[in-house]
């Protein structure tokens, strides 16, 4: 069998030069996905509205404050669908960023992007019930103050301790957040509106039971302004998660766990700036009254006027 003839050395090189090529083309291509997958994802921008019997509760104007997040979804979908609210932002959670990650997997770490993207500001291992340990936000207020969906996740099963557990946790949390409340009051110069603190809660039981109003009421100082159902639809993107974690396949996607739940936010505010709401109401209907009671002298002194001049009139005929 007759041997093979060696390639000729210009088609050797020929070789060597597209397999050089083949592999900086490989190589260019693996390089391009991880520059890709290290830019943080672009923020989805919209002014999607929200359902036309729902107002979203903030503004690009508000300073808010988030406690108590999970996978970030809800601060995401602020900062995408509130113009401006990306520098007035700060969203914190409890857990550190290593726990969050294995409770959460790979949904904070995009969501976190966006929102630093945009200059929101985001903080790790944030005790709800102890603000004042933040040092970050120390000496800052808010006019907003959220927390969406609390619990204590403690795995008990006895209800009763269980609806202690939850109480003493909102307790904790509203009395933590009063010195961070906005207050024209106080601070005219900075602050232009009374803070508001937000808590989201499922109806039924045991939510109801945690009796919320008479928490609030506890403080001595604060006060149930309103309470409104809770649109997830009004935040694109957002995506309910249990304080425990979410897992891929095990977990209920998207906003399945609260569906149903008949969700409310409540609103609370300081007693002070109801006495003041109450004083303005009664500044207003005291003007109302003044104004009506002009309104009507106006009215009178024209019919008298207008009496005088019909009187004047007969007179003058007569003279004639």
């Amino acid at each position: 069998m007759p041997k093979a003839r060696p390639k000729p050395r210009a088609t050797k090189l020929k070789d060597a030069l597209s397999k050089l090529l083949t592999e900086q083309q490989k190589y260019k291509k693996k390089q391009a996905a991880v520059a890709a997958a290290s830019q943080p994802p672009k923020p989805n921008f919209s002014t999607a509205a929200a359902p036309k019997h729902f107002k979203r509760p903030y503004t690009g104007l508000d300073r808010i404050l988030l406690v108590g997040e999970g996978n970030f979804s809800f601060a995401r979908a602020l900062v995408e669908h509130v113009p401006g609210t990306g520098e007035g932002l700060v969203a914190t959670c409890f857990d550190s960023e290593g726990v969050l990650i294995q409770k959460y997997e790979s949904e904070p770490s995009a969501n976190i992007a966006v929102i630093e993207a945009v200059g929101g500001t985001v903080l790790y291992e944030v005790d709800a019930t102890k603000l004042e340990k933040c040092k970050a936000i120390k000496g800052k207020r808010f006019d907003k103050i959220v927390f969406n969906f609390p619990h204590a996740g403690a795995g008990i099963k006895d209800q009763d301790r269980n609806i202690l557990t939850n109480q003493s946790l909102l307790l904790s949390f509203l009395t933590s957040s009063l010195p961070f409340l906005s207050s024209p009051t106080h601070h005219p110069l900075t602050d232009k509106q009374h803070g508001e603190i937000h808590i989201t809660l499922k109806s039924g039981t045991p939510y109801d039971l945690w009796n919320v109003r008479q928490l609030a009421k506890q403080t001595g100082v604060l006060a149930a302004k309103t309470a409104f159902p809770f649109e997830p639809a009004a935040y694109p993107g957002y995506e309910h998660r249990r304080t425990l974690g979410f897992k891929e396949g095990m977990s209920r996607g998207g906003n399945e766990e609260i569906e149903d739940k008949k969700s409310k936010t409540y609103v609370f505010v300081s007693k002070e700036a109801v006495r003041e709401e109450v004083e303005k109401v009664r500044e207003g209907m005291k003007r109302k009254r003044k104004d009506a009671r002009a309104e009507r002298s106006g009215a009178r002194a024209g019919r008298k006027g207008k009496r005088r001049g019909e009187k004047d009139g007969e007179r003058n005929d007569d003279s004639e």
